[in-house]
């Protein structure tokens, strides 16, 4: 399998959302925006019973407002956790312009630049350094060591291992008491390396790693939400339709 990087950065914006097929012939269900980009959105919702690349009419209602805009896109993957349904969208673009003005009025309800809006994951940290909207830029020192920061540091050692911290912020897991990291480098063992939970309500965990490998992760939240890094090196595409962290040493 082929792993790419996504195109845009990825922000939280928890937004409630009417969807139903593009014919209209059922009524509108109900579901939440976990995260949205450009080019996509992740809803989670009570039941969804759509199959993939079905097209879908989105209705999204602007929080301290009676307006709300009006999106379709394709339902790309989904699964199930718990009892709660997981679901991808990949956005269509019939009229660029009006997409782009959705969109627009969309982010228009928080802090998020039109720079950091459109900017693609690969040149986000850069183009956000002096103003970072959820992720921080980690930088590496001359020593080698990368300084403090959201998402994970790496400590190269002589010994051929790579001492990395890994850092769940607490914006990206708020009301988390719980948070495990599984990966490659545990087997995806959810309870092997609990992560400590910090006085800012940042969740850390510091690991002895391998140099010259690549290790796919994940955090996962109170044992029933999957939350990716923020600061991965890149993305990768897994099994189940979603996207795994990729950490590259």
């Amino acid at each position: 399998m082929i792993s790419t990087k996504r195109k845009f950065h990825r922000f939280e914006m928890p937004l409630h959302v009417k969807f139903r097929p593009s014919h209209g012939a059922v009524d509108y269900a109900s579901a939440v925006i976990k995260n949205i980009s450009c080019e996509g959105l992740c809803l989670e919702a009570k039941a969804f019973n759509f199959i993939q690349y079905e097209n879908l009419e989105l209705n999204i209602q602007l929080p301290k407002s009676k307006s709300s805009v009006s999106l379709s896109g394709d339902v790309a993957w989904k699964k199930q956790v718990n009892s709660r349904s997981l679901v991808g969208i990949k956005l269509k673009m019939k009229n660029k312009d009006m997409h782009k003005k959705n969109m627009e009025n969309i982010f228009s309800i928080s802090d998020i630049s039109k720079d950091s809006m459109y900017s693609s994951d690969a040149d986000y940290m850069k183009k956000v350094e002096k103003k970072p909207v959820a992720k921080t830029t980690v930088k590496k020192s001359a020593s080698g060591q990368q300084a403090p920061a959201s998402g994970f540091t790496k400590q190269y050692l002589k010994n051929g291992k790579c001492k990395v911290t890994f850092r769940l912020p607490e914006a990206a897991a708020p009301d988390a008491q719980h948070v495990t990291i599984a990966g490659d480098f545990n087997n995806w063992d959810t309870t092997a390396a609990p992560m400590t939970r910090l006085k800012n309500g940042d969740f850390k965990i510091t690991l002895s790693l391998d140099t010259g490998r690549e290790f796919r992760f994940r955090y996962l939240i109170d044992g029933n939400r999957w939350e990716n890094d923020w600061n991965a090196d890149r993305y990768a595409r897994n099994n189940y339709g979603a996207d795994d962290s990729v950490l590259v040493l």
